[in-house]
């Protein structure tokens, strides 16, 4: 008996009894469906914390925790000495600021930077304008708004030019932020007041240095070579010998991604793991199914071994109806994974991301599941005895 002609009765037996094995395949569409969706919110949540962490900075890196002063002579020689630093800003920082607007109060933090501080974050304006060279140079009030702010003091209105009393000094609005939303901690990324960072320093924060400073590089690859020449600058500038511990440290955006790929990799083994544990109960409900079929076509195997049939082909033709009850499900399992997929990250806002290797992973697990639990009981009726068989009632 050739394979096209066991697959055909497989299906006529398995069509005798549609209900039955409609059931039977739930368990299988449950675990490959599961596993898909499984999968597939892994890589979305990876992309979209990647994203996250790119409010950071691409390529970007802070020296931070100085031990000494970091002042504006650090960043215009780390800007003269290393070419690869495409963008350099220093960055004074304030958790809580009073700010006053409108008749309303808000708390904010406030940063002080310069104009690279905003294409190191990829962060555009949406109304207004940024620092001009002499208002940073000549330490003006002028802040540029997140949109928090914004609505918390003028509702949604244009605040480009308004006055607001941060910390107890006016400041005039020059620009509004596009909306960056939140972290995944849930800290509010637009509740913040940027202004120059001279204007930070001297008239809010009363020094002359800076708490860090920001570097970016014209490509991912420059990272691990800027931060060596960022640790070389600093050992030297601030004269430490050889063998004693930095007194600064350097974080970088690559180090928080590979962070976040880890952790990311793990759950979505974890949550995989956890999906295929339908996939291993929807096989034992095919074992059950199909001993109870062998059990009810004994006459039948009995017949078709006393007209010739061999051994192998009803070992074959079992294992057959085994895995085409797996692959029906696991075919079912991929569309309804995928359909439920797309639902989720349409309403959680996260990327689609299409996985042609996990549907083809999902079909054959589901394929193996169908032989690694169909094959006892096609053994079974392979060893069946004709006479016995033929007795059977």
């Amino acid at each position: 008996m050739n394979f096209k002609n066991l697959f055909i009765t497989a299906l006529r037996a398995l069509n005798r009894n549609k209900m039955r094995s409609a059931l039977t395949s739930i368990g299988i569409i449950i675990g490959v469906s599961s596993v898909i969706m499984m999968i597939g919110i892994g890589n979305s949540a990876r992309i979209a914390v990647r994203e996250k962490i790119f409010t950071y900075g691409a390529n970007a890196m802070s020296v931070y925790d100085s031990k000494k002063p970091l002042t504006l002579r650090d960043v215009e020689n780390i800007d003269r000495l290393l070419p690869q630093v495409r963008y350099i800003s220093p960055f004074v920082y304030k958790s809580y600021v009073l700010t006053k607007g409108g008749g309303q109060f808000i708390y904010s933090r406030l940063y002080g930077v310069n104009n690279d501080f905003f294409k190191i974050k990829s962060w555009p304006l949406t109304n207004g304008r940024y620092f001009t060279e002499r208002e940073i140079a000549a330490s003006e009030k002028v802040v540029i708004i997140g949109n928090s702010v914004r609505t918390e003091l003028f509702g949604y209105t244009n605040p480009v030019g308004e006055v607001l009393n941060v910390d107890g000094l006016p400041f005039k609005i020059v620009g509004l932020l596009t909306e960056m939303g939140q972290a995944l901690s849930g800290r509010d990324f637009d509740n913040v007041l940027i202004v120059p960072h001279t204007t930070a320093a001297m008239k809010i924060m009363g020094k002359r240095t800076f708490d860090e400073i920001y570097v970016s590089t014209y490509s991912e690859t420059e990272i691990d070579e800027t931060v060596e020449q960022l640790k070389e600058y600093f050992r030297r500038t601030h004269v430490i010998l050889p063998g004693k511990m930095n007194d600064f440290k350097i974080k970088t955006s690559k180090e928080k991604l590979q962070m976040v790929k880890y952790i990311s990799n793990t759950l979505s083994i974890l949550l995989a793991g956890i999906a295929s544990i339908s996939l291993f109960v929807g096989g034992v409900g095919i074992m059950n199914i199909m001993l109870v079929s062998v059990s009810e076509r004994t006459r039948e195997i009995g017949i078709r071994m006393a007209i010739g049939a061999k051994r192998r082909d009803i070992l074959t033709q079992f294992l057959i109806e085994s895995v085409t009850l797996s692959g029906a499900g696991g075919i079912v399992g991929m569309l309804l994974g995928l359909g439920v997929y797309y639902l989720i990250i349409f309403f959680v806002d996260w990327p689609f991301i299409f996985s042609f290797f996990s549907i083809i992973v999902a079909f054959f697990f589901s394929c193996a599941v169908g032989i690694f639990f169909g094959y006892y009981p096609a053994r079974k009726a392979a060893d069946l005895k004709p006479i016995e068989a033929l007795r059977y009632e």
